[in-house]
C-alpha cells in the first residue's frame, strides 16, 4: 500500500478514536484507492539472476504519452534485485529458451524481467 494512503487511513483511524470521523474522510480514502496506478517496468538483466547488471530498460506509465520513457542514460537500478528492494513486483521472469540469438550477438535482451508498481 503507498504511503499516502496509509497516512490517510492512519487520520481516520485517529479521527474514529476521537469521534470526529466523517463521510468525507471516507469518501478521501475512497478516492485514493480508485486513484492508484500501475506502473510496468521492463528490465533486460544480462542474465537470469536477479544480481546481474541490466543491458536496457522501459518504463510505461498509463497516464504518460504511449511512447516508453526512459528514467535516463543510466539504468533505473543496479539490478533487478535493486528494483524488487525498491518496491517493484516481479510479474515476469526471462524463458531465454523461447529465444534464439545464435546469430547475434546480443542475446542479453533475451533476459527480459517484467516489473510493475502500483503507485
Amino acid at each position: 500500500m503507498n504511503s499516502a494512503l496509509n497516512k490517510w487511513l492512519d487520520n481516520c483511524i485517529e479521527k474514529l478514536n476521537a469521534g470526529e470521523l466523517t463521510e468525507v474522510d471516507l469518501k478521501d480514502v475512497v478516492n485514493a484507492l480508485n486513484s492508484e496506478k500501475q506502473l510496468i517496468l521492463y528490465l533486460y538483466s544480462k542474465s537470469t539472476n536477479l544480481r546481474s547488471p541490466l543491458g536496457a530498460w522501459a518504463l510505461y506509465d498509463p497516464t504518460a504519452p504511449d511512447e516508453p520513457i526512459l528514467p535516463s542514460q543510466e539504468p533505473p537500478y543496479a539490478s533487478v534485485l535493486d528494483a524488487v528492494r525498491d518496491g517493484w513486483r516481479i510479474v515476469q521472469f526471462p524463458r531465454p529458451e523461447l529465444y534464439s540469438f545464435s546469430d547475434v550477438e546480443n542475446a542479453y535482451l533475451s533476459f527480459e524481467f517484467i516489473l510493475e508498481k502500483i503507485v
